[in-house]
Parts: C-alpha cells; structure tokens; sequence
C-alpha cells in the first residue's frame, strides 16, 4: 500500500513538473518572441542542414511549416522586433517580394549564360528547402535585420541625411553578404552583390526584413530549379 501511494506521489510531481515546464514553454513562445524566434530558425536551419535520410526530411518540412507559421503570427510583436524590421510589410510588398525574387532569379541566370558560367545542379532536396526557408530567414534577420538597423542609427547620428544613410546601409550589407558565403569569387561574387543590394533595396522600400526574407527565398528556390537549363 506505501510502495503504491509512493509512486502516486511520485507520478504528481512528475505531473506538475511537466506542467511548469510546459507553462515556462508557453509563456517564452507567446510573451517573448524576440528571444523564440531567431532560437527557433537556427534549429530549423540546423535540422534542416542534416535532412538527408527521408524520415528527417519530413521532420524538416513540418517544422519549417510550423516556422513559418509562428513567424507570421509574431510580426510587429514587440519593439525589438519592430526594430528589426521583422514587420508586415507597407501594403502590396508581399506581392512585390515575390516578383522581385522571381526577377532577380532571371537576372542572375541571365548573366551566367551570357558569360557562359554555370549555376551547378540542381540541388538535393533538403537544400532546397533550407535555401527557400529557414536560410533566408537567418541571413535576413542578420543582415537586413540586426546589421541594417544598426549601421543605419549609427549614420543617422552621425546626422548623414536619410537617403544617403539608408543607400549606405545597403551598399556595405550587400559587399559583407556577398563575402560572407565562402568560395565566391569573380561572376559569382559581383552576382551576389547585386542581389544583396535588392534584398536591401527591398527591405528599405517595403520597410520590412520579413518581405526581403520572401523575396530571398523565392530568388533561391526559383534558381534552384533554373540551374538545370
């Protein structure tokens, strides 16, 4: 009779111990998004990266779904993510990020025929949804995100008027993005600038990280499949 009142106990706390933990869960997802979200895309990116073997492939795909479902639920959330640009976009700029990405993907495909470099192949499956997903969430909230808002305050107090500051930022952003993915040189290089450019162009017109994440997600998916023509 003691051995069985023991392990009710035991099975109580067990119980309410798993109920704070899932309370202490809940509160940081709905009451700190700030925090959860950039946790959450760098374990999806992380999951993603490894997604070889199917069964880890599903497991990828339904946590990405779930990523960017609470991704946009928490948009405009709380100030940091304000100051992040993490924020619905002004109006039609989703729309527009996808045709931004779709052009900048023909554009870029454009210029490797014309100098007749080559895109590579297609790439396998669980790169596909890294690069159209939790990749471009990371880089964006990075560059457009944390590195964009903190060189632009830095040249707006050094009184460098708007334009000029906000073209700045994205000129530097785009050459230290390009420079940050190993391997790139000469075409490939100037390419990716480019594109860094209007990802940032896209983040300062829509006044959003999240539409430039769109639209750097579309660019990647879309080359992924043209770099098989």
């Amino acid at each position: 009779m003691s051995a069985l009142l023991a392990k009710q106990r035991l099975g109580f706390r067990l119980h309410a111990v798993c109920a704070r933990f899932a309370g202490m869960v809940r509160q940081t997802v709905t009451a700190n998004p700030e925090l959860f979200l950039p946790v959450f895309v760098l374990f999806v990116w992380q999951i993603t990266a490894i997604a070889v073997k199917p069964r880890t492939l599903g497991l990828a795909l339904l946590m990405t779904l779930l990523l960017l479902v609470y991704g946009y639920r928490v948009l405009g959330k709380t100030p940091w993510l304000r100051r992040l640009g993490w924020v619905s976009p002004c109006q039609g700029f989703w729309f527009y990020s996808v045709l931004a990405g779709l052009a900048s993907a023909g554009c870029v495909w454009s210029i490797a025929r014309l100098f007749h470099e080559s895109l590579g192949g297609v790439p396998p499956p669980h790169r596909v949804l890294l690069a159209s997903a939790s990749g471009p969430m990371v880089e964006e909230m990075l560059f457009r995100g944390i590195f964009f808002w903190l060189i632009f305050e830095l040249l707006r107090r050094g009184r460098v008027p708007k334009l000029a500051a906000v073209s700045a930022t994205i000129l530097v952003i785009a050459v230290g993005f390009a420079f940050s993915h190993s391997g790139r040189t000469g075409l490939s290089l100037y390419t990716t600038i480019l594109t860094g450019i209007a990802f940032g162009w896209m983040r300062a017109q829509s006044e959003s990280t999240a539409a430039a994440a769109l639209m750097h997600a579309v660019y990647n998916l879309v080359l992924s499949y043209i770099a098989t023509f």
